[in-house]
C-alpha cells in the first residue's frame, strides 16, 4: 500500500545516509577482522577510512564505495574491500554523504553518560587504557597533564 502512494506522489524513498554510515563501519569492522589483521593494521587501515570520509565530508563530496576501496590495502588473499562488501551481501549503495560522528567511531571511543565524558584514540586501549568487562572498569595509566592537575588540586 505504501508502495502505490510512493508511486502515485511520484516520491522516492530517501537514502538514510547515517545507516550507511554503519553499515560501512560494521564491513570496514569485519573485513578487518576478517583479514586477521595485526592491531596496528586494523588501526591504519580504520583509520585510512576515517580520513577518506573526513576529505569526503569537507570537500562537499560523497563517499564513493568503489573510489574508497581503490584506496585501501587489499585483504591477504587479494579480496578489495568493495568485492568483499559486494559478496558479503553488505547493503551500501554506490556512495552517500559522510556522517562525521559515525566515522569518528572507527579511530576513537566515545561514551557518555551519568554525568561521565570519556572519549580516546582507539590505538591507547591495551596500553594506557584497559578495560576489564567482569567489573565494568577503566583504568587509566598516565593521566592527561590538565585533568591530573585539576585532580590534584581538587583533593587538598
Amino acid at each position: 500500500m505504501a508502495d502505490f502512494f510512493l508511486d502515485f506522489l511520484q516520491a522516492e524513498v530517501g537514502l538514510d545516509a547515517k545507516l550507511q554510515n554503519q553499515v560501512l563501519m560494521q564491513a570496514v569492522e569485519d573485513f578487518v577482522s576478517d583479514s586477521k589483521l595485526e592491531k596496528e593494521e586494523a588501526i591504519s587501515y580504520k583509520k585510512q577510512v576515517a580520513d577518506y570520509c573526513n576529505e569526503q565530508l569537507k570537500a562537499g563530496d560523497e563517499v564513493q564505495v568503489r573510489e574508497l576501496s581503490g584506496e585501501l590495502p587489499a585483504s591477504s588473499d587479494g579480496t578489495s574491500f568493495f568485492d568483499y562488501t559486494s559478496e558479503q551481501g553488505y547493503e551500501l549503495e554506490d556512495s552517500f554523504p559522510a556522517d562525521r560522528a559515525t566515522m569518528r567511531k572507527l579511530t576513537k571511543f566515545v561514551g557518555a553518560g551519568g554525568g561521565l565524558n570519556v572519549s580516546f584514540d582507539s590505538l591507547l586501549l591495551g596500553e594506557r587504557i584497559f578495560y576489564d568487562p567482569e567489573t565494568d572498569t577503566l583504568t587509566i595509566k598516565g593521566t592527561p597533564p590538565n585533568l591530573r592537575d585539576q585532580l590534584t588540586r581538587n583533593k587538598s
